[in-house]
């Protein structure tokens, strides 16, 4: 099959809202999600590329810097071709800044990470196969970047997963907030006891910008998946899925895939934590975007 280059399936979210499981049926589903991905699905490469907080904190107004990186990542998903002189310049600033300052706030893959994730690239042999429904990538921080990758990829559709800010709030999964959360202008926590209200209002701030952004693709390009609604009834949940990447699965993938969402035990874990010390702001605001004090979800 002669893949469009321009009309990946992407996944992202706020870390912990539930990407990977989507990942896993979109794999079942018969897309081609990477070659060098973790347990928790996420695209190795997509991570080395991007998700560097310093770098895009002056390549967001540089769209070519952002444009080379994607085409970086597109033809090595194919193994297409060898990196221009562009792209393989931007892959070492990548790979050394990765393995001084990591790609989180707690330094994680700081070291040889990044020099093994190139040398897999460089040595990647094409996977992608004609049984393959389409190609893509999960990456939780792919959200950060939805406005140039519509830009590049022109037919670009986008999975976006919502989960219970409040379970949100307090999940052990904090790397956007203390990644990104002074780009929504939030002030990152000193204490761990401020960490679930910073958590909330990153939660509210970076959902509603990928939702107002979201309405401008339309719904042919912009879908939200409900983790809640995905576990709890996950038939007609993947239903939408397939509908909106527009394939018809057979019986046996459906099956599988069907399978894969499971109610996690941390469902409504907030009821378990004092939710008075959240803003009532912010608050309103998760009621804005489906969720309240008294439900798990939608």
């Amino acid at each position: 099959m002669n893949y469009d280059l321009s009309s990946p399936v992407a996944i992202g979210g706020v870390g912990g809202s539930g990407t990977r499981v989507v990942a896993e049926i979109i794999e079942q589903l018969g897309f081609f999600i990477g070659h060098d991905i973790d347990a928790a699905k996420d695209n190795l490469w997509f991570l080395l590329f991007f998700k560097r907080p310093r770098w895009y904190h002056l390549a967001q107004y540089d769209k070519n810097k952002i444009f080379t990186g994607l085409s970086l990542f597109t033809n090595s998903m194919f193994a297409k071709t060898r990196p221009t002189r562009s792209e393989l310049k931007f892959l070492v600033q990548a790979v050394f800044e990765t393995s001084i300052l990591g790609h989180n706030y707690k330094g994680e893959g700081r070291g040889l990470w990044p020099f093994k994730r190139a040398w897999k690239m460089l040595t990647a042999k094409p996977k992608i196969r004609f049984k393959n429904a389409g190609w893509g990538w999960k990456e939780p921080n792919t959200h950060i970047f939805l406005e140039h990758l519509s830009d590049y990829f022109k037919n670009l559709k986008y999975i976006h997963t919502i989960r219970h800010g409040l379970d949100m709030a307090f999940s052990k999964n904090q790397q956007q907030l203390y990644n990104w959360g002074s780009m929504f202008g939030v002030a990152l926590p000193k204490l761990k006891t401020e960490e679930p209200a910073a958590s909330l209002k990153y939660w509210v701030k970076s959902n509603q910008r990928v939702l107002e952004f979201g309405e401008r693709l339309g719904n042919e390009r912009f879908l939200v998946v409900n983790f809640e609604k995905l576990c709890l009834s996950p038939k007609s949940e993947i239903q939408r899925i397939i509908s909106f990447l527009n394939i018809k699965p057979n019986a046996d993938k459906l099956k599988f895939a069907v399978n894969i969402p499971k109610k996690p035990s941390s469902l409504g874990r907030y009821r378990a934590h004092d939710t008075g010390q959240f803003e009532s702001a912010d608050l309103a605001d998760l009621k804005t975007l489906g969720y309240s004090l008294t439900n798990t979800g939608p």
